[in-house]
């Protein structure tokens, strides 16, 4: 359609232009015959034709000149030669001369005995005629079409064309008059000049100038009537009293007032502020006659609901009365829509930067970051700049497992990303991160968002919790095995208690048989054995191996009664006189498989005459187990001593119970936790961390203290400090 419409409108300016060339060849060669015709009737044929015709050629260059100077500029094409303006006009002036010349050398043969007048309108018409041909061919080929525009405004048309519509008139009119006779229609030469001359021009000017602008009229009309009834705007016509005069669909549709309703009617009906407002609106046009800003009015419809509205003002004058044009545009959905845009901004900048999450937007499928709250920059020890400058692979590079900046690389709207990982904040501070990344449209534009959660607390939270529940699973099984020892101790005692009853019995038997050996056996004892031992040596060997086995019964009589008490619970909470030697050496004896599996220096150094505590003394065994089986853990050979040593401090009136190792010692990390419950460095061996603990709390429980001092690579020393009963039984003395 746009080519089609292109190429009438070519097709339009070219005709017109053609026309009004042809007009111009015409009027200059009757102009010139007039003119000229003085000289030429005293010259020859040949000199005549010469100058009309370099006359005609002269006149004919100016619009033909006009013509060409208001072509737009050529779009010359490869291979073919560039024509100027210069070449065209001196080829159309060329032609128009050699047409002229020989009309001017035929027009005497071809018209005899004809007027002066009728000649020199003949060959204007012939002329006219005959260049119309090569002037089409020469300026309006289809390349030239392309180039044409209007060759004079429309104004400047009509003046022109009225000008040779009374110039071809008059012409028209005195020929006619000649053919006429006036002297034979008994009225005046004048009536019949101006009556012609009339008759003439009336059909030229309808069809050359009240036609053209009755149809300008009709189509600015008809375009006045589309934008007034289709535009979207209130368009409002009042005068200078306010009053309106017009008010268009649009005016109907926004304010619910029918037009036929507002007409004749105040416009304050319109404003929140109603005259006042009116008023200044029109006070103020001509001042914005020059910017036509729109200004933001509070207006309200006929049923009373209230409208924003941006009113530009304008003044017009009509038949010399001033009114004013009033375009008013409904912006209230904009509004509202824009506050609520400002309210969800608000909102979402809120939950953004308040979120206890740390939130990144990242360029999608690259690690260029746009934006971050100020939680992610808590997390992470970055500012916000630096963030942006290092990117989201910066956080990535301790990440562990590695990965992750591929992994967030990679999300997409169906495939987010839900991973736990490790890394490190700019302090270097290990952290355990949680991370939700998903792609997601935001303003418009992809994005990639990731919020990340610090869990470390949580996860150290979770680790204590596995410890926890495994320490107390082995405490149960420590439990248990107390019960099963107590059971075992038990068991082992009734036949101990037989061999204990048969020893003392085979100790009688065996001296009883010695005796008698000895009184009646054979005179001299030589080569007579009984066990391979000699008859001679009977007597001690017996002596000593029952000796032996009524020790070793003794002795499993004693681990058992340590067993069965170190396992059984106290019946009462009452506290007691301990003597604190005797609970180190029931301590020893349930200790001495392990003080003989890890070391051959053990030392026992037990004070004389101490006072006596009050506590419990099995918890006090308790204690000085714990102790040694620390100590024993701690050797790094079985060449490293172990001492077991109590005393007492007369200056303080305090009992102490010290176990010393040569062991590996405690760095100052270890020994800053090593009362505390759980903890433990022996976890892979057994261990649960609640020894030393559970000693901490049991020598608090007898009002004393537990303290400790550790080198690395020399050893550790506890020492219990608990308070004396009374003096010792030396000093009372």
């Amino acid at each position: 359609m746009d080519n089609k419409s292109s190429e009438s409108a070519h097709w339009k300016h070219s005709v017109g232009n053609f026309a009004l060339l042809l007009l111009a060849v015409f009027a200059s060669e009757l102009a010139i015959m007039e003119l000229l015709s003085p000289i030429c009737s005293q010259l020859g044929r040949v000199p005549t034709a010469l100058t009309d015709a370099s006359g005609l050629a002269l006149f004919s260059a100016f619009p033909i000149s006009h013509f060409l100077t208001r072509l737009s500029p050529a779009q010359f094409e490869a291979g073919k030669p560039e024509i100027t303006n210069r070449s065209l006009l001196v080829k159309a002036a060329s032609g128009i001369f050699l047409i002229e010349f020989l009309v001017m050398l035929e027009i005497p043969t071809l018209f005899v005995n004809m007027s002066s007048q009728i000649c020199d309108l003949l060959d204007a018409a012939l002329t006219s005629l005959l260049c119309a041909v090569p002037l089409w061919r020469l300026l309006f080929t289809p390349e030239m079409r392309k180039r044409s525009c209007s060759l004079i405004d429309t104004p400047l048309r009509l003046y022109v064309l009225v000008l040779c519509m009374v110039f071809l008139s008059d012409l028209v009119q005195e020929t006619l008059l000649l053919f006429l006779g006036t002297q034979k229609l008994f009225v005046p030469d004048k009536i019949v000049d101006a009556f012609l001359t009339t008759v003439v021009c009336a059909p030229l000017v309808w069809l050359f100038v009240a036609r053209p602008l009755k149809r300008a009229a009709v189509s600015e009309e008809a375009r006045v009537a589309a934008v007034y009834t289709q535009v979207i705007d209130g368009l409002v016509v009042i005068n200078s009293h306010g009053v309106v005069s017009s008010f268009n669909p649009a005016a109907e549709q926004i304010f619910g007032y029918p037009a036929d309703e507002m007409i004749g009617r105040s416009a304050a009906l319109l404003f929140e502020g109603g005259h006042r407002v009116l008023v200044e609106l029109m006070r103020k046009a001509p001042d914005r006659a020059k910017d036509q800003r729109f200004i933001e009015f509070n207006c309200r419809r006929r049923d009373g609901l209230g409208l924003i509205m941006t009113v530009s003002t304008s003044e017009i004058f009509l038949e010399g009365k001033s009114e004013f044009l009033l375009l008013m545009r409904d912006v209230t959905s904009r509004k509202q829509m824009e506050e609520k845009l400002r309210e969800s901004e608000t909102r979402f900048k809120q939950v953004f930067h308040q979120s206890e999450d740390g939130i990144l937007f990242l360029e999608p499928g690259g690690d260029i970051l746009l934006d971050a709250n100020e939680k992610a920059e808590s997390i992470f020890g970055y500012s916000k700049a630096q963030l942006k400058a290092g990117g989201f692979g910066q956080i990535c590079a301790s990440a562990a497992p590695p990965g992750l900046a591929q992994a967030v690389v990679a999300v997409t709207e169906e495939a987010p990303v839900h991973q736990d990982f490790v890394c490190r904040r700019q302090d270097q501070t290990e952290i355990v991160v949680s991370l939700r990344a998903r792609r997601m449209v935001l303003q418009g534009g992809a994005v990639t968002y990731c919020s990340f959660r610090d869990v470390t607390e949580r996860v150290r939270q979770a680790e204590k919790t596995r410890e926890i529940q495994g320490r107390l699973i082995q405490t149960n099984k420590m439990t248990s095995l107390g019960l099963l020892v107590s059971g075992v101790a038990h068991e082992i005692n009734n036949p101990n208690n037989f061999i204990s009853a048969n020893c003392e019995i085979l100790a009688r038997i065996s001296e009883d048989m010695l005796k008698a050996l000895q009184e009646y056996g054979p005179e001299g004892d030589q080569g007579v054995y009984l066990g391979g031992i000699p008859l001679r040596e009977l007597g001690d060997q017996t002596r000593r191996l029952i000796e032996g086995i009524g020790t070793g019964s003794r002795r499993v009589t004693d681990i058992v009664t340590n067993l069965k008490g170190f396992a059984r619970q106290e019946r009462t909470q009452q506290k007691h006189e301990v003597d604190v030697n005797q609970v180190a050496r029931s301590a020893v004896s349930l200790m001495d498989h392990e003080l003989i599996k890890f070391t051959d220096n053990f030392h026992l150094e037990l004070a004389e005459h101490l006072p006596p505590i009050s506590g419990h003394g099995q918890q006090l065994g308790q204690v000085v187990i714990n102790l040694l089986l620390n100590a024993c853990q701690a050797l790094p050979g079985r060449n490293s001593g172990v001492w077991l040593t109590t005393g007492f401090d007369p200056a303080t009136g305090l009992v102490t119970i010290s176990v010393r190792d040569e062991g590996q010692g405690m760095p100052e990390e270890v020994g800053n936790r090593v009362l505390e419950p759980f903890y433990s460095t022996k976890l892979d061996c057994g261990g649960t961390g609640l020894g030393l603990s559970i000693s901490d709390s049991i020598i608090k429980e007898h009002a004393g203290l537990l303290e400790f001092s550790s080198k690395p690579g020399e050893g550790t020393t506890f020492v219990v400090r608990i308070p004396a009963v009374r003096a010792p039984e030396k000093e009372q003395a």
